[in-house]
């Protein structure tokens, strides 16, 4: 409520010359009707909030780039060629490090070389895993969709889950306090995405009451045009820079966010194997092929060509009174 609430108020400041709200609520001595401007400020936030959090799937989808930016295909031009050059440089030290450990004996200097290789190809890698989607075809039209695209990449390349099917599963055996977490991350991001939101709505507001102020030369005095004018221009200019400033801080909250989606897969994913009744793996590799095939039940149930069957196995008892039904 509180990003509609400062639309609604703003609204009222800058368009009164328009919207005479002043005007219609004074009495005789001047003073305003409390209850009148209480109702105004009041239902068009209460409508206003609800509408956004209706559209919060929308607007995400929207910031992500699968709505409207994906008309633009220079926008994912642009991400998809310095994800690119991130990949050249990765490749291209990663030859360097993989020819200098050929090499049965090496010098002092090029065992120095070799390590300042490695801290490079980390620190490339590492940020490519946080800013893009493993595969470059499906890079984003935004930054900010790109860094959410990564984390729900995260889930399948590290242990073989498809982020799309588990993820609603995952989420029912994630602890509660861990849940909180994450709704508050999400939360927040929300708050940052909407005020960005509502941002442009007014700066598109300030436009149109510029072509209307304009409009009413006619009634009004040249001098009251050229003030009106200025004010909303002024409105607008603080409207996109106060939309700059969120959306940078939307594209940090989302790098927060994603990261308790890849943390709830690291720290939970194995309470969800227990929910399937399946033993669990041996190791890493083991476990990623029983992600998989677990995948290929979700997604093509008996159209599958690849499953194998599962071997469930007896849950444990949790407590000693389980114990003493099970004996």
């Amino acid at each position: 409520m509180i990003p509609s609430l400062g639309l609604v108020i703003a609204c009222l400041i800058v368009f009164d010359p328009i919207l005479r709200v002043s005007q219609s609520f004074q009495i005789a001595n001047g003073i305003y009707s409390l209850l009148g401007i209480s109702l105004v400020v009041a239902v068009p936030t209460i409508i206003i909030g609800f509408t956004l959090t209706a559209l919060n799937t929308f607007v995400l989808k929207l910031f992500e780039g699968y709505v409207f930016f994906h008309h633009f295909p220079f926008m994912r031009m642009a991400h998809a060629r310095t994800a690119g050059r991130l990949i050249e440089q990765r490749e291209s030290i990663k030859r360097d490090i993989e020819g200098l450990e050929q090499k049965k004996s090496r010098s002092r200097e090029e065992d120095l070389t070799l390590s300042k290789l490695k801290a490079a190809y980390y620190s490339i890698s590492a940020s490519y895993d946080q800013q893009y989607p493993p595969s470059n075809l499906e890079v984003m039209p935004t930054k900010f969709g790109n860094i959410l695209k990564a984390s729900e990449a995260y889930s399948g390349t590290r242990y073989g889950m498809d982020s799309v099917q588990f993820w609603p599963r995952l989420w029912f055996v994630i602890p509660a306090s861990y849940r909180r977490s994450i709704d508050e991350a999400r939360n927040e991001l929300s708050f940052l995405v909407n005020m960005s939101t509502l941002c442009i709505v007014f700066y598109s507001m300030c436009l149109l009451a510029i072509f209307v102020s304009v409009a009413s030369f006619g009634s009004l005095g040249p001098m009251v045009i050229l003030e009106n004018s200025l004010r909303y221009v002024l409105a607008g200019f603080i409207a996109l820079a106060l939309n700059w400033f969120f959306n940078r801080a939307a594209i940090f909250s989302v790098g927060d966010f994603g990261m308790m989606i890849r943390s709830a897969y690291d720290l939970f994913r194995l309470d969800l194997l227990e929910q399937f009744r399946l033993k669990a793996p041996q190791d890493s590799v083991e476990e990623f092929a029983i992600w998989k095939n677990i995948g290929e039940l979700l997604v093509l149930g008996q159209e599958s060509i690849e499953f194998k069957p599962l071997k469930y196995v007896q849950k444990r008892p949790d407590s000693k009174q389980d114990i003493d039904k099970a004996s």
